[in-house]
């Protein structure tokens, strides 16, 4: 049963390269830049010894 379902899961799920190629290639560096630019300007700096 699960062996016949397999290939249907994997035949419908051809899109997935998509959505996961924007978000690898833009979200994610978009929101590490982000990150990184609001750490590096924060006025927080009582960490430094």
């Amino acid at each position: 049963m699960a062996v016949s379902f397999l290939p249907t899961v994997l035949a419908s799920t051809s899109y997935l390269s998509a959505i996961f190629v924007p978000i690898i290639g833009w979200v994610l560096p978009g929101a590490v830049f982000a990150f990184l630019f609001l750490y590096i300007e924060s006025d927080d700096i009582s960490d430094i010894n």
